[in-house]
């Protein structure tokens, strides 16, 4: 079985936290930066910068985290460790998942933003 984009444990755990509005402001804050953080993955794989990537495959991981978004930092965590590798070998795959990962997420997060 696949695991869900969103761990639903954890949803609840962060709307147990905070109020409605507060929770709508961080998905949106998500929403704004990850495109950002993907693209500082992007263009750092082109360039060979290591530590652009490692930084922002980091700054996701732990941001998907936080909503639970388990799938996603799980793939920015693996990117983050080729990185910390030193190296960039198998980047480029790993971004892809990545990627891949946010896009579907994006419209599940939207509903749950939406739902707050």
């Amino acid at each position: 079985m696949t695991e869900p984009l969103i761990d639903q444990d954890a949803w609840e755990n962060i709307k147990s936290m905070t109020d409605s509005a507060f929770l709508a402001e961080l998905i949106d804050v998500y929403l704004n930066d990850s495109p950002q953080l993907i693209e500082q993955m992007r263009a750092g794989i082109a360039a060979g910068d290591i530590e652009a990537v490692r930084r922002a495959a980091h700054s996701l991981k732990s941001n998907s985290a936080s909503f639970g978004a388990n799938r996603l930092a799980n793939a920015a965590r693996e990117l983050e460790m080729i990185a910390k590798g030193g190296t960039l070998d198998g980047a480029g795959i790993r971004f892809e998942a990545v990627e891949a990962e946010f896009v579907q997420l994006l419209p599940e997060l939207t509903e749950l933003k939406n739902g707050c």
